[in-house]
């Protein structure tokens, strides 16, 4: 048990929080906006203090006064540099600077993979409608250093590029964009996690979403259907590409790609847990590790190498306009079906452009994989 600081105390931390506190037994010291919902620090965290995660000199203060012994942010990737900053201000282990700039954006980040011969997209960086391109269509077009779906469209003719570009732009704090080759092939995302520069597959997911233009996610299955030489495939790249990062320390979220002919492609990959329940619940119901509080223990410099093995199938689906004819029956009457370990529904039902949009889901642990 320990004295944690998690940067982020909204809605969508609940199931991170619930599962340090209540399993983890570990006590929890919250930051966030007072502006912001801060449901999840109300419901578990014995201390909430009202201040934004880029206040870091305020928090690293309030963490040595406290006597925290951890800190992490789980699973928001701009919170990263301020986490680095309080664990190197409070003596804790992290990545170094050095992989903190490899993985500051998208670009930077397959600069470096490209450098070190890491099976990437063809890219190229633009800054405004008027760049021109020279990746043949189709092509990806979205933000540099935004997540979550934000920002990202397909685009099939030239007609379209600029307004893609646009679109990106909106969601692009520094204002670049990435075009990059578009690999039309399964899509999977492998969670990791990493102590002293050593590497723990824990499991690999497979991943559904609206497709063309906008990618939303609207359903994660563990573990993925995969054929050993696949699978493979797939945990050589993942680790050949965090040692190409320079990770030493925490959890990673990669996405990667097949193209026809089954060769793999990394898309991204987040220095942190990844959303949408997948470390949260999925990686525990389906390996029975616990993703969660290993990441806290790599946070303090405790950390336990992890055992996992295939217990069960897993998965999430995710509720919209788009899968409520499917979905919806699952979450309201989730009494009614065994496999279904968690449900909610907590905004509108809209159709989707990013996977804020999203507005409920439910959670299914099960001995084959649930189709809908």
């Amino acid at each position: 048990m320990a004295k944690i600081a998690v940067l982020g105390a909204n809605y969508q931390y609940s199931t991170f929080y619930r599962q340090a506190v209540e399993v983890g037994g570990h006590e929890i010291i919250a930051f966030g906006r007072q502006e912001d919902d801060h449901i999840a620090a109300d419901r578990y965290a014995s201390k909430f203090y009202p201040i934004s995660f880029t206040e870091k000199e305020k928090i690293l203060e309030v963490c040595k006064n406290e006597g925290v012994e951890g800190v992490t942010s789980f699973l928001i990737e701009s919170a990263l540099p301020y986490v680095y900053y309080i664990m190197r201000g409070l003596g804790l282990p992290c990545n170094s600077p050095e992989c903190e700039r490899l993985t500051a954006d998208k670009y930077t980040m397959r600069e470096q993979l490209r450098k070190e011969g890491v099976s990437i997209p063809q890219y190229e960086i633009v800054r405004s409608p008027k760049d021109h391109i020279d990746i043949p269509l189709p092509v990806i077009i979205k933000p540099s250093d935004s997540g979550g779906s934000r920002g990202i469209t397909l685009v099939h003719s030239m007609t379209e590029v600029s307004s893609a570009i646009d679109r990106s732009l909106e969601w692009s704090p520094s204002k670049t964009v990435l075009v990059e080759q578009y690999i039309a092939g399964r899509e999977f995302s492998i969670e990791g996690i990493s102590y002293g520069g050593k590497h723990h597959i824990l499991q690999v997911t497979d991943k559904v979403t609206t497709g063309s233009p906008y990618f939303v996610e609207l359903a994660h299955h563990q573990p993925a259907a995969l054929s050993p030489e696949q699978r493979n495939s797939i945990e050589e790249l993942t680790l050949s590409m965090l040692d190409a990062l320079k990770i030493e320390y925490g959890a990673s979220h990669t996405e990667i790609r097949f193209d026809a002919k089954d060769k793999p492609y990394v898309i991204e990959m987040g220095a942190r847990m990844g959303g949408g329940f997948i470390s949260s619940d999925l990686v525990r119901l389906s390996t029975g590790y616990d993703f969660v509080n290993g990441t806290v223990e790599v946070s303090t410099g405790k950390f336990t190498e992890p055992v996992v093995e295939p217990i069960a199938y897993s998965g999430v689906y995710l509720l919209c306009e788009e899968t409520m004819a499917k979905v919806l029956p699952y979450i309201t009457h989730a009494s009614e079906h065994p496999e279904v370990v968690d449900a909610d529904i907590w905004g509108k039902i809209q159709t989707v452009k990013c996977n804020s949009d999203r507005g409920g889901y439910f959670i299914y642990q099960s001995d084959h994989k649930l189709e809908l």
